[in-house]
């Protein structure tokens, strides 16, 4: 009963996904790039990397059933950068919106013309630059299954499948898809904790190092087109 509590709260969930920037192909055959970052946020039938939530270690497994077209449709969900609410670039609300949601066999994936201003600038250079690498998804869990599986050492790990959501309520482009803690608060509320501080300060290195790398690339960009013009 306490782990069915445990997963009655907001969750967050990370995976690998191939961000990218969409081409777009001239009349000429030549290709340029747009401003539309493509991603795969929700993936079905298969197993997350193992959990640890305070020592109890849960497998987790989404049924196509969690994230319907249909469902989808009745959800207002905003798109993020790093999880943070104040770092908004686009929005589906149930169905409307700068952000689109389509659904196959393999999951949830979405494109998104990044918006022409400072936030929408920054994703699409850190997503070219490869910075930000995978897609999170806050939900609330409504129905799923448990089942415990030993292994040779007895060490148990908890199989969770998840069959139906409350709602998701926002997706995050990412810049570590290896991050797999459970709740909510281990990515937003626990901003004493050591390990908030530490991957903190890494994630504003990769920052820093990504602002570096675009910055030399427009000014080698600008120095072609001024040696070009003379």
């Amino acid at each position: 009963m306490a782990k069915e509590k445990e997963l009655k709260k907001r969750e967050i969930r990370t995976v690998a996904c191939q961000l990218a920037v969409r081409e777009i192909k001239r009349e000429d055959g030549t290709t340029e790039e747009s401003r539309i970052i493509t991603g795969t946020a929700i993936v079905f039938n298969k197993p997350s990397q193992v959990i640890d939530d305070w020592g109890d270690k849960y497998v987790e497994y989404i049924a196509p059933s969690c994230a319907t077209m249909e469902f989808l449709k009745t959800q207002d969900i905003k798109l993020n950068l790093l999880h943070d609410r104040e770092s908004t670039i686009g929005r589906w609300n149930k169905g409307e919106g700068n952000l689109k949601l389509s659904v196959d066999k393999e999951g949830v994936h979405f494109d998104i013309e990044a918006p022409k201003c400072d936030l929408g600038d920054r994703g699409l250079v850190l997503v070219k630059a490869g910075v930000y690498t995978g897609c999170s998804f806050e939900f609330m869990p409504k129905d799923y299954t448990l089942k415990e599986v030993k292994d040779a050492d007895g060490n148990v790990t908890t199989v969770v499948t998840h069959t139906a959501f409350e709602y998701i309520s926002a997706l995050t482009i990412a810049m570590d898809p290896a991050y797999t803690q459970t709740s909510v608060s281990a990515r937003e509320l626990d901003k004493k904790t050591p390990e908030y501080k530490v991957r903190e300060a890494e994630e504003q290195k990769k920052l820093a190092r990504a602002r570096e790398v675009a910055m030399a690339q427009a000014r080698s960009r600008r120095r072609s087109i001024d040696n070009y013009s003379l």
